[in-house]
Order: C-alpha cells, then structure tokens, then sequence
C-alpha cells in the first residue's frame, strides 16, 4: 500500500503542477469587482498540490499498521440509479434552473442511499442548493441557471 501511496503521489504532484503551469497562463479580465477566470482552477490547483502531498508522505513516512477497513458493498442497481438520476438532472437543469434541479436530485441521492430521517431529507435537499445558489450569485459573481425560479430568484 505505502509504494502504491508514492506512486500516487508522484503522478498526482506531476498532474497537479502541469495543470499550475496551465492555470497560470488564463487570460484575465478587466472587469472589476468580479471573479477571473483563473480563481477556480488556482482553488483546484492547490486543493490538489495539498492532497498530492498528503498522499506522497502516507507513502514514504512509515506509519503503525492500521487495520484496513472494509469495503463498503454497494449493490449495483444503487449505482446504475444514481447514475441514471445524474442523467435526468442534467437534462432537466436547463428548464428546472439550478436550485429545483438540485433539490431534486439531493432528495433522490438521499433517500437512494438510505436516509429516510424526514428532517435531515427535507432540510438538506432544500438549504444545500440554494446557499451553494447563493454563494456563486453573490460571492463569485456567476449566475447559475435559474430555470422556473427566474422572476423569484
């Protein structure tokens, strides 16, 4: 496992500084007071030099055996549904806008993988979508698609 870590690691740490080298060369714009189009590959950049890294040194450093975990058995037919759920949304997103086409599926994950607590279901398929919603219109400055919801939000 810990030679399996380097190898990863390396790869990774390679990936991640060739896709820094592209990162640096986006064009920027001159729009003030707005997101450039390199923020978010910079945050991919370095969210994926900090797990490169992480992953290089599980590898070298010799760390006590720990029991591996089990493997966690999804059935099948779980995977092909969320697939399929996948599918769907991002047929429907443009017509649904972003924040309906998002309840939706966090609502059709959550009950496919097992939640059935009402509260957690109800209040994690609606609040999610609408503060990432809000996040990228008021933050970032992008606007995501805003479907049937376009004369409320």
């Amino acid at each position: 496992m810990r030679k399996r870590n380097t190898i990863s690691g390396i790869f990774l740490l390679a990936l991640t500084i060739g896709y820094g080298v592209m990162t640096a060369n986006l064009p920027t714009r001159a729009i003030e007071d707005s997101t450039q189009p390199s923020f978010f590959p910079w945050v991919v950049t370095v969210c994926l030099l900090i797990l490169s890294l992480l992953l290089l040194l599980q590898g070298v450093l010799p760390i006590a055996s720990i029991q591996a975990p089990a493997p966690i058995n999804v059935k099948k037919w779980k995977i092909f549904s969320a697939l399929i759920s996948v599918i769907v949304y991002l047929v429907a997103l443009p017509q649904l806008g972003f924040v309906v086409a998002n309840i939706v599926l966090f609502g059709a994950l959550m009950l496919l993988y097992g939640e059935r607590r009402p509260v957690p279901l109800i209040s994690g398929s609606i609040l999610v979508p609408i503060a990432i919603f809000l996040i990228f219109r008021d933050l970032f400055q992008i606007r995501l698609p805003s479907g049937i919801l376009g004369g409320i939000i």
